[in-house]
């Protein structure tokens, strides 16, 4: 997974220093609930938080602003044939200045230079208006409901179609 520079951004695989202060990102149950899933431990630990993300099936991202600064952070996997986007935060003293639409923007660049997905997919919770907001803002639209999926009373499930370039 190499990194990739755009604008001033800069996306790498995450170290186990980003997930460190990652950790900080989150003040209390229900924060980690709405980004990590019920599954999610809170508290964590160190180990636990790495565990529950799951590192060892997940592509995991930083992006950095151009200050040098942890600005976002994400993950990807395969998912019925789509490159599954999930896990995604922005850093919260750096909310509303772009980075969570960096984030998935060169999260999808980067998945696109396999060539290997069609379509990518996100679930949300139904009342995170912000960052349902920010991926319809994105070209994601509102699918139908995987049938092997838990939640569907409280998530929507998002796909947007891959572009291709020649």
């Amino acid at each position: 997974m190499p990194t990739v520079r755009d604008d001033g951004w800069i996306l790498a695989p995450a170290a186990n220093a980003d997930f460190d202060e990652i950790m900080t990102w989150f003040p209390d149950a229900d924060s980690v609930n709405i980004w990590g899933g019920p599954d999610f431990r809170y508290p964590f630990t160190g180990e636990t938080f790495r565990e529950d993300c799951r590192i060892d099936i997940a592509r995991s991202w930083c992006l950095r602003d151009g200050e040098g600064r942890r600005a976002a952070f994400g993950q990807a996997y395969e998912r019925d044939g789509r490159g599954h986007l999930m896990r995604l935060i922005s850093n919260p003293s750096l909310r509303r200045q772009g980075a969570g639409k960096q984030l998935i923007r060169m999260i999808i660049a980067a998945l696109e230079e396999t060539g290997t997905y069609d379509e990518y997919s996100l679930f949300v919770y139904r009342h995170n208006t912000p960052a349902y907001q920010c991926y319809l803002s994105l070209g994601f639209n509102v699918a139908d409901y995987p049938h092997n999926a838990c939640m569907p009373d409280k998530c929507f499930f998002l796909t947007k179609k891959a572009i291709r370039r020649e």
